[in-house]
């Protein structure tokens, strides 16, 4: 089922830290991701669902695959807009985009 239409897109700014970077001062590939759940976390809070309220009742987010297209560095003290909607949303699952 594709997502309806009341689904909004959401968007989350974080800042790239010493930690996310490699030798070279560029975000570590893997550290993307990492990004990407910290905008789904919030996301999730800001619809009144916890993460920590979540586990206590045994409802936890499994992620099945992801993917990603990396289109320009991001570098150390970068400010980063990670944004997503949801293009498909089942009674077990959904997919962002």
């Amino acid at each position: 089922m594709r997502a309806q239409n009341g689904v909004q897109s959401f968007a989350h700014r974080c800042r790239v830290y010493y930690e996310d970077t490699d030798a070279g001062g560029i975000v570590y590939y893997v550290n993307y991701l990492k990004f990407m759940e910290r905008a789904r976390t919030e996301r999730l809070r800001e619809l009144g669902f916890a993460q920590s309220e979540l586990a206590q009742e045994n409802l936890l987010f499994v992620v099945h695959s992801s993917d990603a297209r990396y289109h320009k560095p991001a570098r150390l003290d970068d400010e980063l807009l990670v944004s997503a909607e949801v293009t498909e949303l089942n009674r077990v699952s959904l997919r962002f985009q």
